[in-house]
């Protein structure tokens, strides 16, 4: 079997907060989000034998303690059955940074006891599927093959999954100025959350988008979202959500909390 093989970060602290991780990117996502910064990552092919991958986990195990699949999207290879297989037997913990896209693999693995922790993209308000579809690239590219409403449902039945089995879940949104992240949006987005998440651990996160990166060229001349932008988002996502934190390149990663 091959892994379509974007990358290898040996040892990362950011993206499993809390532990060292080796992260395996894998190439190829059925979305195209206008602001995507891992953009290069969306397409073309570098297959790569199991082996290799299986090695690169190899030598970071006295380093870390999990391995993140990250992307593109992780959960569209078969590969990752095999190599969390494998992470299991090197005794790591596993974590998925995934859009939703996949029910039927995050059931999979699920099943299998192959994961746990998922980090879930949610994008916009899932039942607003005309967001939803302008977010994930529905409206500008054609190499986006499902409807809005199919993806909505997509990401409703894998945060269902995630939420019955009692896995570790955090939800993140990515910000971009007058793109996506008005108050409103982000109110309804955590609305949603409370609403239809039975897990009140869950983290919700706001990302700090840089738009400098985006894969839409008419982003990347915006300005970014500043630090106390994205605090007064998160305050209003912790009127629904009891976990709620962000990240910025000047602060790194905050908690919300009712005292500021």
């Amino acid at each position: 079997m091959k892994v379509n093989y974007a990358g290898t970060v040996s040892l990362s602290t950011v993206d499993w907060r809390g532990r060292a991780a080796i992260t395996i990117f894998f190439r190829g996502c059925p979305l195209r989000c206008p602001y995507c910064q891992n953009h290069p990552h969306l397409h073309g092919s570098n297959p790569v034998e199991l082996d290799f991958v299986k090695e690169q986990i190899r030598k970071s195990k006295p380093f870390v303690s999990a391995v993140v699949f990250s992307g593109g999207e992780p959960l569209m290879h078969d590969a990752i059955v095999p190599l969390a297989e494998f992470a299991r037997e090197m005794k790591l913990t596993i974590g998925i940074h995934t859009n939703g896209c996949y029910p039927e693999m995050v059931s999979k693995l699920v099943n299998l006891k192959l994961v746990d922790k998922i980090f879930i993209d949610i994008k916009a308000p899932p039942e607003d599927t005309e967001l939803y579809g302008k977010v994930t690239g529905c409206v500008e590219s054609e190499a986006v093959k499902e409807t809005p409403e199919q993806i909505t449902t997509s990401v409703i039945k894998t945060l269902e999954i995630v939420d019955s089995c009692g896995l570790k879940l955090e939800l993140r949104t990515t910000l971009i100025r007058d793109f996506i992240g008005s108050p409103q949006e982000i109110a309804n987005i955590a609305a949603w959350i409370s609403g239809h998440i039975k897990n009140k651990e869950v983290t919700y996160v706001l990302q700090q988008g840089i738009p400098e990166y985006s894969l839409q060229e008419n982003l990347r001349n915006m300005r970014a979202l500043e630090r106390g932008e994205l605090y007064e988002l998160g305050r209003i996502a912790r009127r629904f959500i009891e976990n709620v934190r962000i990240r910025t390149r000047e602060n790194g990663e905050e908690i919300i909390s009712d005292s500021v």
